[in-house]
C-alpha cells in the first residue's frame, strides 16, 4: 500500500562519476552574494558564477531554499529575497535535492557528535552524507565541527576552485 524509498547502497570509496556533485552550496553563499556590502559579497558572487558554469559539480537541498525564504521574510527584505530565492532556485534547477525523514533522523544522530551546530546545518550535513558529498561551500564555521565535512570558505575560492571543478575528485 505505502511505497517506501529504496535503501541507498553506498558506492566504494574509489568510485565517483566525474559529473557527480562534489560540493554542497550553503544558503549563506546566495545571501552574501545578493546582500549588502560585506567582505563575502564579491567572493560569493564569484562562487555562484562558478556554479553557473559547472552546474553538475554542485548540489543543494530544499532546506537551503527554505532558509533563504525564512531569512528574507524574517528580515523584512522580501523584495530582494524574492529575487534571490528565484534566481538561486533557477540556477540550481535540477540540482535541488529533497530532504527526507531519514535525513532528519540522521541529523538528530549527528547532533550527538556535533554539539552547537544548528539543526539546519545538521540537516545539510545529513543530506550530504546520503549523497556522499563531503565538501560544503559556506562561510559558516559550524560546518568545521561536523566530522567528515570539509568546509570550503568562499573567501578562499582561488585555493579550492580547481579541486572542485576538476574531474575525478571525491
Amino acid at each position: 500500500m505505502w511505497k517506501t524509498r529504496p535503501t541507498l547502497t553506498p558506492f566504494p570509496d574509489n568510485w565517483r562519476n566525474p559529473k557527480s556533485p562534489v560540493a554542497f552550496i550553503d544558503a549563506n553563499v546566495a545571501i552574501y552574494a545578493g546582500g549588502r556590502g560585506h567582505p563575502y559579497k564579491a567572493q560569493c558572487a564569484q562562487v555562484l558564477q562558478l556554479v553557473a558554469a559547472h552546474l553538475a559539480r554542485f548540489i543543494t537541498n530544499a532546506e537551503v531554499i527554505q532558509e533563504l525564504l525564512h531569512h528574507y521574510l524574517s528580515s523584512g527584505r522580501w523584495t530582494l529575497g524574492r529575487e534571490v530565492v528565484n534566481s538561486f532556485a533557477e540556477l540550481r534547477h535540477g540540482q535541488i535535492e529533497a530532504v527526507y525523514a531519514d535525513d532528519i533522523l540522521l541529523a538528530a544522530n549527528l547532533a550527538d557528535t556535533s554539539p552547537g551546530v544548528s539543526a539546519r546545518d545538521l540537516v545539510h550535513a545529513a543530506v550530504m552524507q546520503r549523497l556522499e558529498v563531503r565538501r560544503v561551500i559556506s562561510a559558516d564555521r559550524d560546518f568545521d565541527r561536523v566530522d567528515g565535512i570539509e568546509r570550503l570558505d568562499p573567501l578562499h575560492l582561488k585555493q579550492w576552485q580547481s579541486m572542485v571543478i576538476g574531474t575525478g575528485y571525491r
